[in-house]
């Protein structure tokens, strides 16, 4: 910001702001209080050019904005205790303050027509008052700024912060000087966003000083350093600290910070989270948010052609989701579903023993429709810190979301190996680990409900699946054991140097899934590697018995 060189004021304009303000709180402009304030209106008055009525209302408009961004009559009204009816006489002197280009409104922003009648919303001060009243310089003398870009802005809030860590300025005048900042930006579109969201001044101020930390290559931000530097009472620093360690910030409730937590509240460190990131950076955001290494994008283009063999009724609803996630059919399914009011979601989930072909059935789904696929390994989201496994979860849907819209065909996400979050709920009391499996279980079922992609979930279980699960699921395939013909297909794809008469034998006297066949037929393929010769019908039978675990009956051994 351009430093301002002028002779300062008899007085202090920001002082006589907030006491005029404190004074009015809920005083209903009694005559008894505004007599008290007398002095104090009428040098504002003097300052500003206006009436000692419009002082008082301006004081108020004043605070409001450096607390929330902006104010409304029934904020004002609020803060005076006062009625509608005994505040109607008040009207126009707001007018006259935005004639006077002291304040603007919602209407002025939008070449509305003001009139006595009018409801002001979003009222501010004016940039040039602003700038006047925090530098205590006469009004004329008021400099102009150029406006900051995002990267500017967050520096020149953490420039503050590090004058308020240097004991130069309080933090009143802190964030007394992040609300002018905002002001005058008010072409950042975050600042909007997040005053939306109902996020505090503070709040506000905390993320421009992480984002900061994040562009200038520090990725991560000391909690309780940074607190400390923005807060003079040790009151306001524990209070903040403890919001945040404590999952009570709202800017949690937001999902838009996480914690990285550590032994020693000195050591956490905060990071914003893709959303946080997307609001503050906007187009910039993807070159910041990192790629989770709980999962992993495939492309349709890597995944190999694969033949699998089902016998012909399970291969008709393995052909009719298929169909249904053609990117020609599946545009027009969603908009008939959305002319009916119905989910416009696609999801499945594939059910049965070990290595009966549901991964690789989604493979061959995603390849032949030509959608990418979020792989996510529900194991890797648990944490030991309370709350974080939910996090990770939540920054899974965030990041299909934003794979969705940058992608022309919707991607596929596929949980695999859901085992842990599909089977029937436990007992909340139970345990810690059962709460989080149970929190886990409802962010998917909420993101379930909202979504507008495919979701596909594979898992070993049967009989365990929760029923909240089923209802939610549009398509539930069974991958059962193969029969003796598909079997006897499998092996002839895999060893094709095999006659009928041995497949047919192996396929009768061995119960197994595709994926043991597939460890089989890779033995056989190492022994003609060792030894130059193909495996006999003896050697792949002794494969065979030794593929087996004693006493397993399949269980989870094998492969998905």
């Amino acid at each position: 910001m351009e430093t301002i060189k002028t002779k300062p004021l008899s007085f202090n304009v920001l002082e006589t702001i907030q006491k005029i303000s404190i004074e009015l709180n809920d005083s209903e402009l009694n005559p008894d209080v505004t007599t008290q304030i007398k002095t104090d209106s009428l040098l504002l008055a003097d300052y500003l050019d206006i009436t000692e009525e419009q002082a008082w209302l301006f004081s108020i408009i004043y605070v409001q904005q450096s607390m929330f961004l902006s104010c409304d009559l029934s904020e004002i009204m609020s803060e005076l205790g006062m009625k509608t009816s005994k505040f109607l006489k008040y009207r126009q002197d707001i007018v006259a303050l935005i004639d006077k280009k002291i304040i603007k409104s919602e209407l002025e922003r939008r070449k509305g027509k003001i009139t006595p009648r009018a409801t002001f919303k979003y009222m501010m001060v004016c940039e040039n008052v602003l700038d006047a009243v925090y530098h205590n310089i006469p009004l004329a003398e008021a400099a102009k700024t150029e406006p900051m870009d995002i990267y500017e802005f967050c520096n020149a809030v953490s420039d503050f912060i590090s004058e308020r860590s240097d004991k130069n300025i309080n933090t009143d005048h802190l964030f007394g000087e992040v609300s002018f900042l905002e002001t005058h930006n008010s072409h950042i579109e975050a600042i909007d966003k997040l005053s939306d969201m109902g996020i505090s001044l503070f709040d506000r101020t905390l993320l421009y000083e992480i984002c900061d930390d994040m562009v200038r290559g520090g990725g991560e931000t000391a909690m309780e350093k940074t607190i400390k530097d923005i807060y003079d009472t040790a009151k306001q620093k524990i209070k903040s600290i403890r919001e945040i360690t404590e999952n009570n910030s709202r800017l949690m409730e937001k999902n838009l910070i996480t914690i990285i937590n550590a032994t020693f509240v000195g050591d956490i460190r905060i990071v914003l989270t893709d959303k946080a990131i997307e609001i503050l950076l906007g187009q910039d955001a993807e070159m910041f948010i990192k790629k989770q290494t709980l999962k992993d994008v495939i492309s349709a283009d890597s995944i190999a052609i694969k033949q699998l063999y089902f016998d012909e009724k399970f291969q008709k609803q393995i052909d009719f989701l298929q169909t249904s996630l053609m990117n020609e059919k599946f545009t027009d399914m969603q908009a008939r579903l959305q002319e009916m009011a119905m989910p416009k979601g696609v999801a499945a989930v594939f059910y049965g023993a070990p290595g009966t072909g549901k991964t690789e059935s989604v493979y061959q789904i995603a390849k032949a429709t030509g959608r990418d696929v979020l792989y996510v390994d529900i194991s890797q989201t648990k944490s030991m810190w309370f709350g974080e496994s939910e996090k990770r979860i939540k920054a899974v849907f965030n990041d299909y979301s934003r794979l969705c819209k940058k992608n022309a065909v919707k991607p596929i996400l596929l949980f695999n190996e859901a085992d842990a979050v599909l089977g029937k709920r436990k007992d909340n009391n139970a345990s810690n680990v059962a709460q989080t499996e149970n929190a886990i279980q409802n962010i998917i079922l909420e993101q379930i409900e909202k979504s507008e992609g495919i979701i596909i979930a594979t898992t070993n279980l049967v009989d365990n699946l929760d029923s909240a699960f089923e209802r939610r699921f549009l398509f539930k395939l069974k991958f059962e054991m193969p029969t003796v013909e598909a079997k006897k297909q499998i092996w002839k794809s895999k060893l094709n140097w095999l006659n009928d008469t041995q497949t047919s034998e192996l396929s009768a006297r061995f119960h197994f899934s595709g994926g043991e066949i597939d460890n089989i037929a890779r033995k056989a393929i190492i022994n003609e590697v060792i030894t130059g010769n193909r495996a006999t019908l003896d050697e792949l039978t002794q494969y065979c018995e030794c593929e087996k675990i004693s006493g397993s009956k399949g269980g989870k051994l094998g492969f998905n």
